[in-house]
Order: structure tokens, then sequence, then C-alpha cells
């Protein structure tokens, strides 16, 4: 990100110094190292915060009015914290609203703000930018107004906006992340009770490097509600068949799912292979970082991939060409697509001497066969939402 000093100079240009009280703040994107559409099926997740993030400078005002402005792309907003409802034009916007509607909601007094913020992190790329935008957007307004809200309930209060005032159905997964992420952590989390674990990564002999195919996620929101719910439809059959201790796809075992699979439709029994089995990747993969074991977790991501492209069919072309071109180059360990799917990012665990020839080789290749040069980020997991020093 920019010089902190700079931004600020940009901020009093654009804003008339207040004298009141003034903050910079930071929170990351992040990227899920295993653990695809398990989410909404009560399973488990392993994400980690990257080093790529939001920078927010705020200060307080005497009234209740809102302003901001997003210093990348140039855009500006103006809103009453006493009239707070989504903007069908400015959609950007909703998210910072929303957090602030949801902390009105909770009991929190708000005073007005002027807020200024940048990104680096790839929008519209899978790699989280509206769950950042929300969680550094709490931080700021708590800690402008003096109020001590802890990691945990900002990522509550983050993912309550989403939900009800942007109006994405998302789980808790990337708000966790963005606030409770650690350096050189992963986060493990139980998508139904919430409990998470620090996840050790420490071994500096092996990064994570994402690769942006630059393809947007087009078809997401009508495939994602679909995948959802042929889910419910498996899960249902499972209950059906193995009583109430079915809630969700989590609670079918490997076995169970063997033994009744073929009484599925097929493209049924599809998701919810993938489901039941991602979900045992997670913890095979949790207990391969704990024991060092990096071929086996680079294994693991390679089997995600292959489930994610065939089983629960949300792959694209380009996103299964980076992971081809990856498992062919020296010292990959493991490739596979993140997020959603229809596009957006890979993940590969790379050993650190072949980073460089990595980069050079899946930027000529992938080029060559589609045109587009693909970005490329090397990043190790880093800290969540936090406060800036001002130099």
């Amino acid at each position: 990100m920019q010089d902190l000093n700079k931004l600020w100079k940009i901020f009093k240009d654009k804003f008339t110094d207040t004298d009141l009280v003034k903050g910079a703040f930071s929170a990351p994107g992040r990227v899920n190292l295993i653990g695809e559409h398990t989410d909404y099926n009560d399973g488990f997740v392993l994400p980690m915060a990257i080093e790529k993030e939001i920078v927010m400078l705020g200060q307080l005002r005497n009234d209740r009015l809102v302003q901001v402005f997003d210093f990348v792309y140039k855009a500006e907003n103006k809103f009453s914290l006493d009239n707070l409802s989504p903007s069908i034009k400015e959609t950007w916007a909703n998210y910072l609203m929303g957090v602030m509607d949801e902390m009105q909601k909770a009991g929190y007094s708000l005073q007005g703000a002027n807020l200024i913020f940048g990104s680096n992190i790839p929008r519209k790329a899978g790699l989280s930018s509206s769950a950042a935008l929300e969680v550094v957007t709490t931080l700021t307004m708590a800690k402008l107004n003096s109020l001590d809200i802890k990691p945990l309930e900002i990522a509550h209060l983050s993912r309550r906006a989403e939900n009800n005032f942007v109006g994405v159905a998302c789980g808790i997964m990337d708000q966790y992340i963005s606030c409770l992420g650690q350096k050189n952590y992963a986060l493990f989390i139980d998508c139904r009770t919430n409990k998470y674990e620090l996840i050790p990564f420490k071994d500096h002999n092996y990064q994570i490097v994402i690769c942006n195919s630059k393809i947007q996620r087009s078809l997401i929101n009508s495939e994602y509600n679909k995948r959802r719910e042929e889910c419910k439809r498996a899960a249902k059959f499972f209950t059906y068949r193995l009583g109430s201790k079915i809630r969700a796809l989590r609670d079918v075992t490997i076995e169970e799912f063997k033994q009744y699979q073929v009484q599925l439709p097929e493209i049924i029994a599809r998701r919810a292979r993938h489901v039941i089995f991602e979900n045992y990747r997670v913890q095979a993969g949790v207990q391969a970082l704990r024991g060092g074991n990096y071929s086996v977790f680079g294994q693991l991501m390679i089997e995600s991939h292959q489930s994610l492209k065939d089983n629960y069919e949300v792959s694209c072309v380009e996103l299964d060409l980076l992971v081809d071109l990856a498992l062919k180059q020296k010292g990959v360990l493991g490739a596979r697509m993140t997020g959603a799917g229809f596009g957006g990012c890979t993940i590969n665990l790379i050993e650190q001497n072949y980073i460089d020839a990595f980069k050079k080789s899946i930027k000529n290749k992938y080029k060559k066969t589609t045109g587009i040069i693909p970005d490329i980020y090397v990043t190790r997991p880093t800290e969540g939402v936090k406060v800036l020093e001002l130099r």
C-alpha cells in the first residue's frame, strides 16, 4: 500500500480537518487453502489472511454525516447515519452502510465520519475484498467512537451487514479470517459451531502463490444457488435413510455415502461426494500442516481441484489450465482453484526456490493459450484487522 503520510495528505486535501479523533486501519483479503463449498453444508474450511489489504483513514465529524472516498477507483458517496438504506447505483457503499447499520442496531452510538480507503486486493477475484471492506469499516468506526468491540464481534457484525443489508447469504469464513488471521497461521473453522483454531503454516521453504485467471465469475449467482439446492436434496435423502442425526452433508460419513450413493440421482450423488470428501480433506489437511507434512497437504489440494472440476462442476477452462500448467512445474506440491468458482484464482503450494521460474513459466504459457497475462501474488499467512501507527 501507499505510504500512510502520503495518504493523509490526500485525506486532508479531500476533507477539511475537524481536529477530532482520527486514525488509520487495515484489513486483509483471504484465500481458502482447502474446503470449498463446505461452509453452507455445516462443514470445515481452512482459509488464511493474505498480504493484500484495504487501508482506511478516518476522522470523526460533529454531525451524523458520513463522507466516503475510494481513492483507487475515485468513487465517493455521502449518507446520513439516520437514514441508512441500500444504494442501487453505488453498490460498493452498501458494505460500509451495512456495518454502520448493524452497529447501531446492536446499540452502539456512532458519530459521523470522513473516510478514505484504498485497496490492493483485486476485485471480483474471489479474494474477499468485500469482507475486508466490511471489517476495516467496523474497526474504524469502533475506534473513532471509542467503542471496545472485539475481533470476534467485528466479524459477526460484518457478516450480518452482508447478509441483511447487502443481501448476500455468505457464511462466516471471510469475515472470520479477515478479523482473526495471524502471521504464519491458517484458520481452521467449523462452520456449524463457528469454533476456530489456528493451524501453523510456518515452514518458510514453502509459499502460497495465487494465480489470478482474470476471468470474472459470471455464472456464480445462479449456479451457487443451484448447488445449495442440490446439497439440500442430498442431505434430505440421507436424513430419510439415516435418521435425524443427519442435519447436513457434514454429518454423512464416507462409508455411509458409499453405501447409499447408487440410490441418489447421478448429479446429486456427485455433489454430495464432493462435499463429504472435501470435509475429510480439510481435516486431513489440518493434520498434515500440524505435522509439517506439506507434500501430503499438496496432494489433498490436487484431489480437491479434481473434485471441484468433476463432481461439483464449478471450475472453468482457464482455472483448469492454470492448475494443469502449475502441476507440470518443478517444486509445485499442490494446486487447485479457490473460491466459489467459474473464474477467479488458483492457489499453489510451491517450494520457495522454484517460485521465480514458476511465475515466468505460468505467465508465458497461460498467455500463449488464452491471450491473458495472469496476475501472480506470492503470500504468506498474515495478521487480521489492525490499527496502523502513524509516523
